[in-house]
């Protein structure tokens, strides 16, 4: 669900999952996006669902594992 969610998400919800992926604050996203606090929260609510998350936290460790497996099968021997 998560790798295919990625491909449903807007373009904001993009940004913001970029935006979490290079470990940006709240603060960063909201100023460099040039939005405010419940509008964050509101593209949040719409990323987790599609990305089948509840939490940034969860987020990011799923993106860790499969960033993880992809490396590991590209160093894999043919």
């Amino acid at each position: 669900m998560f790798v295919d969610g990625i491909s449903a998400l807007t373009q904001t919800e993009k940004a913001i999952f970029d935006a979490y992926i290079a470990r940006l604050t709240t603060k960063e996203i909201m100023a460099s996006l040039n939005i405010k606090e419940n509008t964050l929260k509101f593209h949040n609510k719409n990323l987790y669902s599609k990305l089948g998350v509840s939490s940034r936290k969860e987020l990011m460790e799923i993106y860790k594992q499969l960033r993880s497996i992809s490396a590991s099968e590209e160093n894999a021997p043919d």
